[in-house]
């Protein structure tokens, strides 16, 4: 973490870490059970949500972000799925209580957008370990003194190489803080608990200098720990509800046609 402290701008790790920390996992906290104990439902702790400028647009994000945070939630996962970063910047620069992870894709990270999407110093910018030119951008992101992580999106066949560590230290490499593993939709329980298993026994192990996480499996650890119950929840790029169990199949559990909190007391899995 020396790296982190010496070669990060000062002023994002202040401004993120005070807003995952306390605005996230403390006082955000104490309105969620709240307003748990008021609904008798599970509120999540942390959010997850695409955003590609069409289906989810300005205007969704902007009241998903407006609702969470009345419901105690500053912590946001942000999929970039597409349409126009000055829009998001804007949306992610207005919400400056919060902590948002914000997965890339493909964007083009050039240092005017990285200037314009961290000007509140409250995003930490994620690179895909699939893009073309991953290297280049995380040594980018490091010599700007930016804030920022590496995620993976993996399948069954990859497990085994996950599991093996060799994937995992190869992309680790060019990150200092996050490697965040994202399970695709044919992952079975099974392997996602296995490498969640992993992702844990390396963090106390502390075998490389970065944390280690499986997001689906450590989400529902960290949820378990503040909310009701153990759930995963995140909006496709239809504003579909998704939970660990996969993609509500009710059509109506969407954050374009429902209030957050109206889709948490419903009578859904989401454990």
């Amino acid at each position: 973490w020396e790296r982190v402290v010496h070669d990060t701008d000062q002023d994002c790790l202040k401004t993120f870490g005070i807003n995952v920390g306390y605005n996230g996992c403390t006082a955000g906290v104490r309105t969620l059970r709240a307003l748990e104990r008021l609904h008798r439902c599970g509120i999540p702790s942390i959010l997850g949500t695409c955003y590609n400028g069409a289906e989810i647009d300005g205007k969704t994000l902007e009241d998903l972000l407006r609702q969470g945070e009345k419901l105690g939630i500053f912590t946001y996962i942000v999929d970039y799925r597409g349409g126009d970063l000055d829009v998001l910047a804007g949306i992610l620069a207005a919400h400056k209580d919060a902590g948002i992870i914000l997965l890339t894709g493909d964007s083009a990270l050039t240092p005017q957008a990285v200037t314009l999407l961290t000007v509140r110093k409250n995003v930490m910018l994620a690179v895909s370990a699939g893009r073309p030119d991953f290297s280049e951008t995380c040594e980018a992101l490091r010599g700007a003194h930016a804030l920022c992580c590496v995620y993976a999106e993996y399948d069954e066949a990859r497990a085994a190489d996950i599991l093996s560590g060799e994937y995992v230290e190869r992309i680790g490499a060019y990150s200092d803080t996050f490697v965040l593993l994202l399970p695709g939709e044919d992952v079975t329980p099974e392997t996602g608990a296995a490498i969640g298993a992993f992702a844990a026994s390396v963090r106390r192990e502390q075998r490389w200098p970065f944390i280690l996480m499986e997001l689906r499996e450590d989400l529902v650890g960290i949820n378990r720990s503040v909310s009701r119950c153990a759930c995963v929840v995140r909006f496709d790029e239809d504003g579909r509800l998704v939970t660990r169990h996969g993609r509500a199949a009710d059509p109506a559990l969407n954050l374009r046609t429902l209030p957050l909190l109206e889709i948490f007391k419903k009578p859904i899995p989401l454990e």
